[in-house]
């Protein structure tokens, strides 16, 4: 029996660290298969989130209990989450349609998931660094093949979607809506972004000025009038974090990085599909414009006062909204093109406080973190925080985080702001 529990005790360090790559090598996993997956909004695809997710669940509670190593690691947004997941449980109890609400609610569960074994299981520098140049790898492909189907040369046949009834000047790549391809892209560019901090020189740097300069061009040609916004805002936070940062002291950097990104923006911007796009602002097209999304927003808001307190359910948007739509539209809305009122609608008016909570506690951690002399800390941090920001802001507008893909980016990335200091790289 002795004899037994040493050979036990001599093969679970080595358990351990394969139960640990397994739920890494399944976040990433998740990282590349969603985008590439039309975004996982099909059901089959969100089934495969829930499997792989299970896995990577299934071995951290293997590794917790070999190492008998329970310890949680506390972060800035635990009470918030835990008040959300409490306000989505009553509105699901609530709910107009309890199946579909469950589903949602489960779904919500996952992200929280892959949100927690991110802090978790993403501890070292190294680990830190794979992330990001994963996440910046799925980007740099998503450009470069939106590039050529945007040209017409696309040679995977999978991902042309003839159902969809979207202009060929949209550039979308894998994803079915160029909106959702902006999303992404206006996070993956302050990521990248940020390892300019980290002192990268000769062709590694010219490396990742090719790397911007080809995200922000897909980006444009998305022709997501949201994604620029947000985007342009997002760049203008990182701008202001840098010039007030002590650490940061390399103000050329910023005036080279932002004379660049005008010059290709005005490169790009002076293609007839851009300028036509920026002028159909308010006019009329298949895509519902502004003047469409604020009346669909009132009908929503209509459909607030009605269930103030708990909302309509969670995932029932698409179904309660029926009785709400104002007329006069072609097409039938199953979202709100605008993730508040969205949101707020199906779990209540409450969903507001939770939010500025969740936005002022990872706000306020990585202010803290950017005080960090590490130049990895504040890279990421200020790349995750600029890219939050840029998403928050194209939400008034879209619904990328009702988007599996966009919203499993978006979990990530506030990990990274509200995980502690990395650290130190160690051998085994």
């Amino acid at each position: 029996m002795a004899k037994r529990k040493d050979n036990q005790s001599a093969h679970s360090p080595r358990a351990t660290r394969y139960a640990l790559c397994t739920v890494r090598y399944a976040i990433y996993a998740l990282l590349i298969f969603t985008p590439l997956a039309r975004g996982s909004v099909q059901g089959w695809s969100v089934s495969v989130i829930h499997l792989i997710t299970l896995i990577a669940l299934t071995a951290f509670l293997l590794e917790k209990s070999l190492a008998w190593n329970w310890k949680w690691i506390n972060t800035p947004l635990d009470k918030p989450i835990l008040c959300l997941l409490l306000l989505c449980f009553l509105s699901s109890i609530f709910s107009l349609h309890r199946y579909t609400s469950i589903w949602s609610l489960i779904l919500l569960l996952n992200y929280l998931t892959i949100y927690y074994l991110v802090i978790h299981t993403i501890r070292t520098r190294t680990q830190f660094r794979q992330l990001i140049y994963l996440v910046i790898g799925v980007a740099t492909f998503l450009s470069i093949f939106g590039l050529f189907k945007w040209i017409g040369a696309n040679p995977f046949l999978w991902w042309e979607y003839p159902d969809l009834k979207y202009s060929a000047d949209f550039l979308s790549a894998t994803y079915g809506n160029h909106n959702h391809l902006a999303g992404y892209m206006e996070m993956a560019i302050p990521l990248l972004l940020g390892l300019f901090l980290i002192g990268f020189r000769g062709g590694k740097l010219l490396f990742l000025i090719f790397l911007t300069f080809l995200m922000l061009t897909a980006l444009i040609l998305s022709l997501s009038r949201g994604g620029w916004i947000g985007s342009l805002i997002g760049l203008v936070f990182m701008a202001l974090a840098l010039v007030t940062d002590r650490h940061f002291r390399n103000k050329r950097l910023i005036a080279a990085l932002t004379g660049g990104f005008l010059a290709v923006a005005f490169i790009v911007l002076a293609s007839t599909p851009v300028v036509e796009r920026i002028r159909t602002i308010e006019q009329k097209e298949e895509i519902p414009n502004l003047n469409a999304r604020v009346t669909v927003w009132k009908g929503v808001a209509q459909m607030i006062q009605d269930h103030p307190l708990f909302g309509a359910g969670p995932g029932t948007f698409a179904t309660v909204f029926t009785q709400y739509q104002p007329p006069g539209f072609a097409c039938r809305y199953f979202t709100a093109h605008n993730d508040y009122l969205h949101i707020t609608s199906e779990i209540g008016l409450p969903f507001f406080a939770i939010i500025v909570w969740m936005i002022i506690a990872l706000y306020k951690k990585g202010f803290q973190k950017l005080k960090n002399p590490s130049r990895l800390v504040r890279g990421i941090t200020v790349g995750a925080m600029s890219g939050i920001t840029a998403i928050l802001i194209h939400g008034i507008s879209d619904f990328n985080l009702h988007i599996p893909a966009n919203a499993l980016l978006f979990t990530i990335m506030a990990a990274l702001v509200a995980t502690p200091l990395p650290q130190e790289n160690q051998c085994h």
